[in-house]
């Protein structure tokens, strides 16, 4: 037996993840809020207009950044069991467990992943630089019809352990590999023990086989797409940039699928290690939305804006100085294949 921690150290570290997930959720939101052109003009400009057609994909990456971050509390003790701090008496923490399964891993991981995936597809695809020309239908489109079969998957492992569940399954094995939570009423409320609240969320092995299936299918085709696209980057800082993303996606995602696997060494919640990897998960899925978001958004947004900054006066100028019977296409930075990154 290891060592295991007191449900009020757990709580305060649980306290702490609150804070973390809540402060992504601002800064995916605040970067959602940066990445729209609030101006018409910003987003008919001929110098960046094809980098300005997936600004709503770019917000959308954020909102989505926003919902997965506060979704990872919905595991939570603290929010949700018989010691909750919002709610008195708890919540059904049983069928909270089951929705962080089905809202977190089913909809919103792959979600947020298929929308960067998706959005880096178009770009290597051949596009019309008209200010007609719209691909956010067609990549939310995309992202929504691959999500739904993840997300069935999910809802199904999670509900298919409710039945096990019901059967009162007591091998140790079926256990660890459907049990959405664990009742801790020994240690977490002794005063009444049999309290179905008295109870913290597991990580099943059915749910994480699932992602780890939707990993490996989903990585190959990343590295095909921005390998492509690094190989023919217009210099070396973007292809140093994509190769970034990709390598971090794949660290980031299956360290996440890795450690969601290894909690059934041991699965007594209050002890150190299933803790330490809870806390590591929790710590790899933040920094996989920060990553992304910063190469994506962040940096994207902050370098089509001093494009705009820096060119947007000598157009003017051109459009001032030329004649309105002889105008001509104005040049368009070279973008073209590239705009999602840069």
């Amino acid at each position: 037996m290891g060592l295991r921690l007191a449900p009020t150290v757990v709580a305060d570290i649980e306290w702490a993840v609150v804070s973390l997930t809540g402060l992504i959720a601002v800064i995916s939101l605040l970067g959602a809020l940066y990445s729209v052109p609030w101006t018409f003009r910003s987003r008919q400009q001929a110098t960046t207009r094809a980098f300005n057609y997936l600004w709503i994909t770019r917000a959308l990456l954020q909102v989505l950044a926003a919902c997965y971050a506060l979704s990872l509390d919905l595991r939570l003790q603290v929010l949700w069991s018989a010691n909750s701090a919002i709610i008195p008496g708890g919540y059904n923490v049983d069928a909270m467990c089951r929705l962080y399964i089905g809202l977190s891993h089913g909809l919103l991981e792959p979600s947020f992943l298929l929308l960067v995936l998706f959005a880096c597809l178009y770009t290597v695809h051949k596009h019309t630089s008209e200010p007609g020309s719209n691909p956010n239908l067609f990549i939310f489109a995309l992202t929504v019809g691959l999500t739904l079969p993840m997300c069935a998957a999910q809802v199904f492992a999670a509900l298919f352990s409710r039945i096990m569940t019901q059967l009162k399954y007591n091998e140790e094995l079926m256990y660890k590999f459907f049990a959405a939570s664990a009742s801790v009423g020994d240690a977490m409320c002794p005063a009444e023990p049999e309290n179905p609240n008295c109870a913290v969320c597991l990580f099943p092995e059915f749910s994480t086989l699932i992602s780890a299936t939707f990993a490996l299918m989903y990585l190959l085709v990343l590295w095909a797409v921005l390998g492509r696209i690094a190989s023919t980057a217009i210099n070396k800082m973007l292809a140093r940039r994509i190769r970034l993303l990709q390598i971090c996606i794949t660290l980031f995602f299956c360290a996440s699928i890795t450690l969601r696997g290894v909690t059934v060494v041991n699965i007594d919640p209050y002890s150190l290690d299933f803790v330490a990897l809870w806390l590591a998960n929790v710590v790899v899925g933040s920094g996989l939305i920060l990553v992304v978001s910063a190469i994506l958004v962040w940096v994207p947004v902050y370098d089509g804006r001093l494009a705009n900054a820096r060119i947007g006066p000598l157009v003017a100028v051109r459009e001032k100085l030329t004649s309105s019977y002889h105008r001509k296409q104005l040049p368009v930075l070279p973008t073209r294949g590239f705009f999602w990154f840069y």
